[in-house]
């Protein structure tokens, strides 16, 4: 599959409703708990795609916007 924008949004603008969906109503037990010492809950899981998508996921494409692909901001 060869990327295309217009299909790289549908699906990046359906994340936010997805996991919403996934986490709405749980316990605090699903949503805070882990699998033990060096695994992440819920909320760290999606602190993390947050903070990826904020100093990594869009710098890279700007990066990439302006011909730059070989400067990616480390991360």
């Amino acid at each position: 599959m060869n990327f295309n924008l217009k299909e790289a949004i549908e699906i990046l603008d359906r994340t936010s409703n997805t996991i919403e969906y996934f986490l709405t109503g749980l316990s605090d037990e699903w949503i805070n708990g882990n699998e033990g010492e060096e695994s992440w809950n819920a909320i760290e899981v999606i602190a993390h795609l947050i903070e990826c998508e904020k100093n990594n996921w869009i710098p890279r494409i700007e990066a990439i916007l302006e011909d730059k692909k070989s400067i990616f901001p480390s991360f």
